[in-house]
């Protein structure tokens, strides 16, 4: 088409007909300018595609990162729960003086005690769009906010679950001061390294916490306490991301729905 427009301006300017000549001559600059308009058109449209086969992507790796979230923190609630169950029997086993008369549920209660868990989290996919700008590829911004919002709850899950870990940590070192229950703690290792002369049996158990004294007792209920309410506390906040959680995933879910 331009080869031809060409060829008209070449015949004008040889018969002096100046004036279609320039007509001409405008027409195909047009004509070139539509068609870069067109190609930056095209490029637009085929830019945009690729944008948002990229954000409907890292969404779905996000949404897949949000459930096995939730599927953690449920295992989670399940734990705080027994822990809780434990630490409480363990208490008004104490404050009733009938360890004797439970034997079974108060060593299972102290087993139940024992075990120490924090959320891992998955957050790979967020920091890679975090780090390399991708989160621009989200159009919606409710949904962009709500899933740094959720991000940020991360964080601060994470935070509380080292603080209690730490409080954990210091409250047995502290028991420690006041309650002897090292030959317990051997017993809990591999027979290389359980430095006991003889086997610690259930009895054993059962007789140590069955004849602390007023003060332990105490200390002991003051510690346990402790323990109890930071579990409640770090519940909590693992509550408030999990919320967040099931919220987010709704909003990806529709907005992956309407925009197929």
């Amino acid at each position: 088409m331009i080869k031809f427009f060409r060829k008209i301006r070449y015949n004008l300017m040889e018969t002096g007909r100046t004036s279609k000549y320039f007509r001409y001559a405008i027409g195909e600059i047009v004509l070139v300018v539509i068609g870069i308009l067109i190609a930056l058109q095209i490029n637009n449209w085929n830019e945009n595609r690729k944008n948002t086969q990229y954000e409907q992507n890292y969404l779905q790796r996000i949404l897949s990162d949000l459930n096995k979230d939730q599927k953690e923190l449920e295992m989670h609630f399940n734990t705080d729960t027994l822990k809780l169950d434990a630490f409480t029997q363990i208490m008004r086993t104490l404050r009733t003086n009938s360890i004797k008369l439970n034997q079974q549920a108060f060593l299972g209660a102290l087993s139940n005690t024992q075990k120490t868990h924090w959320f891992e989290g998955n957050d790979v996919v967020f920091s890679e769009m975090k780090f390399s700008g991708k989160l621009a590829l989200i159009a919606s911004e409710e949904l962009k906010e709500s899933i740094q919002s959720y991000y940020k709850q991360v964080e601060e899950v994470i935070k509380q679950e080292n603080t209690y870990v730490a409080i954990q940590t210091d409250t047995y070192y502290s028991m420690g001061n006041y309650i002897d229950n090292a030959f317990i703690y051997e017993a809990s290792l591999a027979p290389r390294w359980n430095s006991n002369t003889n086997a610690v049996t259930y009895e054993d158990i059962i007789n140590f916490y069955d004849n602390f004294n007023d003060v332990q007792k105490k200390e002991g209920l003051k510690d346990l306490t402790i323990l109890k309410a930071n579990i409640v506390y770090s519940n909590n906040v693992r509550n408030t991301l999990y919320v967040k959680g099931k919220a987010t995933i709704k909003l990806i879910n529709d907005y992956l729905e309407k925009n197929k």
